[in-house]
């Protein structure tokens, strides 16, 4: 979507301004009283001076802070900076919010869900919504194709019957984050091979699909030259690791680390 990146990033942003403004807004009520003076000039030492414009008439020059109140000359200054920061942060999560308000309200994605049910079967929109994207995505995949007998019943959150429980573990994690996926759709490569990899799953924001294979015994040397020459074969048909495919992996001494799915799912899948 032509929209959604621009989006997300201006969410974020204000966010951060958010948190900022909160930050600054603390630290202003807690500062000193006053504001920072500074006489200093070539050769001379520089002296610092907490200016409180009450008491303009009793101090005009300011009350001067020694060496022993260097502290409270640096709160001060913090105090200055802060309250200009508050200044601007105010005035762009104004603006932010317009721009976040604009691209939300004027999407082309807008112009298609306001047609009728007729009109939107009869154009070929230019900007397709989320969720029709995503349903054509879903529908396009042939799945249950694949006929290698499955040993046990091993069933996920969804209600699929997987393969081994660390393909449970993949596909109840891609479930619980909302990430889109089918199980062993059926692929035919470059060369015609057909594959029928594990998971094939969908970054709805980027639009960008990735197969998702998990080897599992790749202690076994034979199904370990049998899955290194599969990989290549994805690669040859344009689904390199980390661009279209991604792996988990697993032997009978390295049990399975979730935590390793966490930063798949984090970074390519969200």
């Amino acid at each position: 979507m032509l929209n959604s990146d621009i989006l997300n990033e201006l969410k974020r942003e204000e966010r951060q301004i958010t948190y900022l403004k909160g930050k600054l807004t603390e630290n202003l009520e807690n500062a000193p009283e006053g504001s920072l003076r500074v006489n200093g000039t070539t050769g001379r030492k520089t002296q610092f001076y907490q200016y409180i414009s009450e008491n303009r008439e009793k101090n005009a020059g300011g009350i001067y802070l020694g060496k022993d109140k260097y502290d409270v000359a640096k709160k001060l200054a913090q105090k200055g900076y802060d309250s200009k920061m508050l200044a601007w942060a105010q005035k762009a999560e104004y603006r932010i919010q317009n721009l976040i308000d604009c691209y939300e309200h004027n999407t082309p994605e807008i112009i298609y869900n306001n047609l009728s049910d007729i009109k939107r079967d009869l154009v070929e929109p230019y900007y397709v919504p989320d969720d029709v994207f995503l349903d054509n995505w879903l529908n396009k995949w042939h799945c249950g194709g694949n006929t290698y007998d499955k040993k046990e019943i091993i069933l996920t959150e969804r209600g699929e019957q997987v393969r081994s429980k660390s393909e449970k573990i993949i596909a109840d994690k891609l479930y619980a984050e909302g990430i889109p996926y089918v199980y062993e759709p059926e692929v035919i490569l470059t060369d015609g091979e057909r594959v029928y990899p594990d998971f094939a799953t969908l970054n709805v924001r980027t639009r960008k699909e990735f197969f998702l294979e998990h080897f599992g015994k790749m202690d076994e040397l034979r199904y370990c030259r049998r899955n290194i020459r599969k990989i290549e074969e994805y690669a040859l048909s344009g689904y390199t690791l980390g661009d279209g495919l991604l792996a988990t992996f697993e032997t009978n001494g390295s049990i399975f680390d979730a935590r390793y799915l966490d930063l798949l799912v984090n970074r390519y899948l969200k």
